[in-house]
């Protein structure tokens, strides 16, 4: 079974269920069987099947975070109300996910030096160390310290029962390490044996696993650069040095290239998930409050949201005041992501202010976004524009990066859009004209500054903007800028206010409470800041 495929300019990035049944007929050596009936209860870890359950946790996505407190809090959207969400809870499910795919990558490596042709499984070995490493780095800049050089190891001993805290700052670097013995160690030369049809996620492709691996070792060294200027400036200038994804390469989970794979988001947008366009996104992409959107300039803008009921461009308040008219309500008759308006686009009810746009919630063919080159691009003309990560400062290489962001985002959007099967009214065009794009740029919203620091401000900006359909990454980008992200005051009493991580879930009180009170002090909330924040 092949589940990569490449069309056009994107890498189109498959994952499936967390064990899979798959032929290898096409590997080069036999990994054995993991066909076995399931009634006969065996059930024998094998390396084909522990790496496909590592690249079946890449489709655990963060439900209610997103939509009780990450949008508000990076101000990507707004809420009209509080969720109802515990935090506790939430947490459990992608915690839980984590540490069984850690556990898995443990075992995995075990069964790895043990097979007699280990000497030939180093692009195995960095496969694994590349995801690992990712979903680590994902995991500690949402909860800050927690169990890694002891976890995932409950199976080989009653010693990893209740496993201790590392410090943030010590798993960042030594994940950023792991990336870099990736990088350093792909290798399509000599013999190596391959995964064939079980390599799920690039077909085997090392040129692609590279530029994932560096990517990603790029993305996360920044959110050294504030705390570890050292470390973090070697990191990026051996990244930079090494290939990248180019800004027309997208890395994803795209349920159309696999039958069966469906990413559905409904749930995160209904019933108790309060969200519409925030005030903040408004104001970054329309330079007036004319609800008649005659103040857009933003190309994506209509491809992420929609107006209201009335056909108005009404922003929801990031900080409503007292006489802020509330949202009509949430009922299924008011409510604009409910799946009848594919066929019935007209709500019979009412709604204020203008939601997400309800083809991105209903497609459920739409990809849930790793990492993008246009992420790489923004990043990049960071770098040239502080002059730091082994680059001189260079405002005209700056503009070049930043520039080459925007228009590849726009693109991405505009082609992603016009793709959809089910989307029918204000459907966008192919892709934007050149004199579209240049009026975008060339706005004085987006006009590269002649001024540095005003440069860089806008650098955020965009950046954030094209993160909007990747919320962690883009409360990650908020929070490692101390908020340089375009953002207002809001009120104490919004969900999102000062949360800075997400809180440990209840299982390590039940199971683990020693090691959580001691990095707690009993005490766990989402107002403290994670170490790469202090």
């Amino acid at each position: 079974m092949k589940l990569l495929n490449i069309k056009n300019k994107t890498i189109l990035l498959m994952s499936i269920a967390a064990i899979v049944i798959i032929s290898f007929s096409s590997c080069k050596k036999d990994f054995g069987d993991i066909n076995k009936s399931w009634d006969k209860k065996v059930y024998d870890p094998t390396i084909p099947a522990l790496y496909n359950g590592i690249v079946g946790s890449l489709m655990d996505g963060y439900g209610a975070f997103l939509t009780s407190w990450i949008y508000q809090n990076s101000q990507l959207a707004g809420m009209y109300a509080a969720s109802g969400y515990r935090m506790d809870n939430s947490a459990s499910a992608y915690w839980n996910s984590y540490y069984n795919t850690l556990a898995n990558s443990v075992k995995l490596m075990e069964l790895i030096e043990a097979n007699p042709d280990v000497a030939k499984m180093t692009n195995v070995k960095a496969m694994v160390k590349t995801l690992i490493a990712y979903r680590t780095l994902q995991t500690t800049l949402i909860h800050g310290d927690m169990p890694y050089s002891e976890g995932g190891k409950a199976f080989t001993g009653s010693a990893f029962f209740r496993p201790k805290y590392d410090a943030q700052a010590d798993i960042i670097k030594a994940a950023l390490t792991d990336l870099k013995w990736a990088v350093d160690n792909f290798t399509t030369g000599g013999v190596q044996i391959s995964l064939g049809g079980a390599e799920t996620l690039f077909g085997n492709d090392i040129a692609k696993w590279t530029k994932f691996a560096n990517s990603i070792r790029l993305r996360y060294a920044m959110v050294l650069a504030a705390k570890d200027a050292s470390t973090a400036n070697t990191i990026i200038a051996e990244a930079l040095s090494k290939p990248l994804l180019a800004p027309n390469e997208v890395v994803g989970l795209y349920p159309s290239a696999v039958p069966n794979l469906v990413i559905d988001r409904a749930g995160w947008y209904r019933g108790n998930s309060y969200i519409r366009m925030g005030s903040t996104m408004w104001d970054a992409m329309s330079s007036s409050a004319a609800t008649d959107g005659s103040g857009i300039y933003d190309l994506r803008c209509k491809i992420f949201f929609e107006p209201n009921k009335a056909g108005e461009w009404k922003p929801f308040p990031q900080a409503p005041l007292s006489d802020t008219p509330p949202e009509i309500g949430n009922s299924a008759e008011n409510d604009p992501y409910d799946n009848a308006r594919i066929n019935t686009w007209v709500v019979p009810g009412n709604y204020r202010y203008a939601p997400l746009n309800f083809y991105y919630v209903a497609d459920k063919t739409f990809p849930m976004l790793i990492i993008t080159g246009h992420e790489i691009s923004f990043i990049k003309a960071e770098l040239y524009s502080k002059g730091i990560g082994g680059v001189g400062a260079n405002q005209a290489t700056a503009k070049t990066n930043y520039e080459e962001g925007i228009t590849a985002s726009v693109k991405f959007w505009y082609d992603l859009a016009n793709n959809s099967s089910i989307w029918v009214v204000n459907k966008p065009a192919a892709a934007p004209t050149a004199p579209e794009l240049s009026a975008m740029l060339s706005n004085p919203g987006v006009a590269f500054s002649s001024n540095p620091a005003t440069a860089l401000s806008q650098i955020y900006k965009q950046h954030w903007i094209a993160l909007f359909h990747q919320p962690m990454e883009g409360w990650n980008l908020a929070r490692r800028t101390n908020y340089a992200t375009p953002s207002v005051t809001i009120a104490s009493s919004s969900p999102g206010y000062n949360v800075f991580r997400i809180i440990y879930p209840q299982s390590e009180i039940d199971g683990n409470y020693d090691n959580w009170k001691g990095v707690t002090g009993g005490t766990d909330s989402p107002n403290v800041k994670p170490w790469f924040m202090q």
